[in-house]
């Protein structure tokens, strides 16, 4: 399909705008806010089925991707409204596997006109969780549970969440699994359940230990149950109870295809990855033990929302986590503000010449100088592969993949030679950042506030930095200046130029 250019918005700073891209379906939530009453101003779903296109290398068809594009293209005409900085697209579990999936991303954001964040399965977790905290005031302890197309995030928490799990199962996944062609059998059903209770398993044992006094479901899976549970008169005091799942398999496996299943008065794309919901949702009933569950209309997209307009959080989760990493590394926090403070700097004096953003630039600046030396922890030979490896592989709250990834690569090349590894990372590296944060690292070496020059002079110019030093500085530091002409010889081997001047 010819791409389309993202549509000219006004700039209606009163808006904010979710869409999340599930394996599923493409859920748009555009609203305002009153106080912290979110007011819904725009619902919009395009159900594409992501996660059925992924072949056995596990890349998108072309015809999904088509689909997808397709739905975004409609899908863009509702953002109108919004102003750019107030819109937050994310995508989820297909996107997080697909081998493609960045294929796949660059011609979508040209679409939206706005970047796209692939969350982790317990980020996600982290914002269904904060979603329902927004609709559901909290009563002590609480489990969470939300099916997707390919995950299905379960989440013990209070004011904060205890524990955050992803586990790979979803409706449309189950659904291509044990359920294909629409067919129906007691057997088949038998068998996802199985699967599920395998998946499930996992949690059990710490989720039951913890405990919880309410479980609440979110998203399109189980609010479809407890709508079908509802109009068939199954459902008990409001809730969804392990009686009322039996009823309801044992209504539905009467039938030998989903097509006989009018009764349950859901429509067509719904009803297709219904039976294999169900046997996910009776798995967590069973294994977890769960008596009965209310149902929440709040999920990702009004957690997303919420964190844009900064209502119910007063701290930012990245920030929370980097301290966390901190402490659990035994970062030397000095070091860290000292590197910090001299690449803002340097950042302030060239913010017009490089790629990044100024204030991605700023927040990864930041986020490297704390965490640049964790893999101490681990060896002090070669530690920035290992600090670029904790930061690219742990489940970081509050970073998308795409975040974690670059701040992975600014990490890893910190000092020593460069590694480029496009084809790992899955974006276009920017050396002039780069460039700067070896030069703050570089010249923050000795760990004394007092070697740290005064003044630095940064300039860029094609494919040549400029240093400049005042020159009593660099007669005073010779061990400095020779880290330098170091630094240019590695530069050099990556096509790029150091240039030293003294003023």
């Amino acid at each position: 399909m010819a791409l389309t250019q993202p549509a000219l918005r006004t700039q209606n700073t009163g808006l904010y705008a979710a869409l999340d891209l599930g394996s599923n379906s493409f859920h748009l939530l555009v609203g305002r806010f009153e106080g912290d009453n979110l007011v819904v101003v725009d619902r919009h779903k395009e159900t594409v089925r992501m996660a059925s296109g992924l072949g056995a290398g596990g890349a998108l068809s072309p015809a999904v991707m088509r689909r997808a594009l397709s739905a975004l293209g409609r899908i863009a005409e509702r953002l109108r409204p919004v102003a750019p900085a107030s819109i937050r697209v994310v995508g989820t579990n297909t996107l997080r596997i697909a081998s493609n999936g960045d294929e796949f991303l660059e011609q979508a954001e040209l679409i939206l006109g706005v970047p796209i964040d692939i969350i982790s399965g317990i980020e996600e977790g982290r914002l269904i969780y904060q979603g329902i905290a927004c609709d559901v005031a909290p009563k002590g302890r609480r489990l969470v549970v939300d099916i997707g197309g390919g995950s299905t995030e379960c989440v013990i928490g209070e004011q904060q969440p205890l524990l955050l799990e992803s586990l790979v199962m979803g409706c449309v996944s189950f659904t291509d699994r044990f359920f294909p062609d629409g067919k129906l059998s007691l057997k088949a059903y038998q068998q996802a359940l199985m699967a599920a209770l395998t998946e499930v398993q996992s949690i059990g044992k710490p989720y039951r230990a913890t405990g919880w006094q309410d479980a609440i479901g979110a998203s399109g899976t189980i609010r479809a149950i407890e709508k079908t549970l509802d109009k068939l008169g199954y459902i008990e005091h409001h809730c969804i109870t392990p009686k009322s799942l039996d009823r309801l398999v044992a209504l539905i496996f009467q039938e030998r295809n989903v097509r006989n299943l009018d009764m349950l008065g859901l429509d067509a794309d719904r009803l297709a990855i219904f039976p294999a919901g169900l046997a996910i949702l009776q798995a967590i009933f069973i294994e977890l033990k769960i008596e009965k569950m209310h149902v929440s209309g709040y999920a990702l997209r009004e957690g997303l929302l919420y964190e844009m307009a900064g209502h119910r959080r007063s701290l930012d989760t990245r920030a929370e986590t980097i301290k966390r990493l901190m402490q659990q590394y035994s970062v030397d926090i000095e070091q860290a503000q000292r590197v910090e403070k001299l690449a803002l700097t340097l950042l302030e004096s060239v913010k017009d010449s490089i790629a990044t953003s100024y204030d991605m630039a700023r927040s990864l600046l930041i986020w490297a100088s704390c965490l640049h030396e964790i893999g101490f922890v681990i060896s002090h030979n070669g530690y920035h592969k290992h600090s670029a490896y904790v930061i690219d592989n742990s489940d970081l709250q509050g970073f998308s993949r795409q975040e974690q990834k670059l701040l992975s690569f600014l990490v890893l090349n910190h000092r020593r030679k460069f590694k480029v590894l496009p084809s790992a990372y899955g974006f276009k590296p920017d050396w002039r950042l780069i460039q700067l944060f070896r030069l703050a690292c570089l010249f923050c070496r000795r760990r004394d506030d007092a070697m740290v020059p005064l003044y630095v002079e940064l300039g860029f110019s094609r494919d040549k930095c400029r240093v400049g030093l005042a020159g009593d500085w660099l007669d005073t530091h010779p061990l400095t200046l020779e880290n330098l002409y170091e630094e240019a010889g590695f530069l050099a081997k990556q096509d790029l130029q150091l240039q030293i001047a003294r003023f």
